[in-house]
């Protein structure tokens, strides 16, 4: 059968696939294009489980926030030619709006939001493996939310909130709210340049944490110092390492005279109310957060 041109455009617009793919559908459809998206979307899924077994190993970590919520979703390919991909772009970016507007919390529940009218989201991630020819794979996504304050943001490399690292800050404060979002962003590129492991002392891994100081009391151990000195130089040396690892204990990067608690305290005055920094985010590509 001949078939219309513009039917095998609309199709090639819904679908994403080359026009001779959706041309071939279309005639074995009898020019049926829901027929034809059914079909092509089957192919779509048969041509992604072959390349299930591949390792993605790129890709882009993207962004997406309101005035008091915000999501990070990560998205993997195989390269950084395909990860520069305008439908690959396109695509991370969808996933992360359709994240913070459903509150998504977990793969699942994001594999299993509705994509744009089109399908489930896993559908769009395995029709993009078939449009793009590389294992595409949705590997974090997380969810932050304040409900009296701000969520705040920053992914490095920033195009459209996309990047390989990222980062999400939850202001509680009833202040102005564009200056919270100007502090929170400050406090997120922050984390992206510091990656903390913890927000506070009390956060972190006590089993990690009790390994690390006995290393330090080891180590000062054979100084052979008075019990009190020897303290003292055990404490000093853990203050160290919660410098390091602890994000409220960390120097500001823009102002290394400041911890980030005491950066925080310092613009209370500019946004008339207190503020607490009480969670953040950080994803960076390719790594367990």
């Amino acid at each position: 059968m001949i078939v219309n041109p513009s039917n095998i455009r609309e199709l090639r617009d819904r679908t994403g696939l080359g026009l001779s793919d959706c041309k071939k559908a279309l005639e074995e459809c009898d020019g049926d294009i829901n027929k034809a998206v059914d079909k092509l979307r089957a192919i779509g899924l048969a041509k992604a489980d072959k390349k299930s077994d591949r390792i993605a190993a790129d890709g882009l970590v993207a962004m997406h926030l309101s005035e008091n919520c915000g999501v990070l979703v990560e998205l993997n390919c195989e390269t950084d030619f395909v990860a520069r991909n305008d439908k690959f772009i396109e695509l991370v970016s969808n996933l992360a709006s359709i994240a913070q507007k459903e509150r998504c919390v977990s793969i699942d529940e994001l594999k299993n939001a509705q994509y744009n009218g089109t399908g489930t989201v896993k559908e769009a991630i395995m029709n993009g493996t078939s449009i793009l020819g590389e294992k595409l794979e949705l590997s974090k996504v997380c969810y932050l939310e304040a409900k009296d304050g701000v969520i705040a943001g920053y992914v490095h490399g920033d195009i459209h909130g996309l990047g390989k690292t990222g980062a999400l800050v939850a202001l509680q404060s009833s202040g102005d709210k564009a200056k919270l979002q100007e502090v929170g962003k400050q406090v997120a590129m922050h984390i992206v340049a510091m990656k903390p492991e913890a927000l506070s002392i009390d956060d972190l891994d006590q089993a990690k944490l009790n390994n690390e100081r006995s290393i330090v009391e080891e180590q000062v151990k054979s100084l052979n110092k008075p019990e009190e000195v020897t303290k003292k130089i055990v404490d000093g040396r853990m203050a160290k390492y919660y410098e390091e690892v602890v994000l409220l204990e960390q120097k500001f990067i823009k102002d290394d005279k400041i911890k980030i608690s005491d950066f925080i305290k310092s613009i209370e005055s500019n946004v008339s109310s207190p503020v607490k920094l009480s969670d953040y985010k950080l994803f960076v590509l390719g790594q367990n957060n």
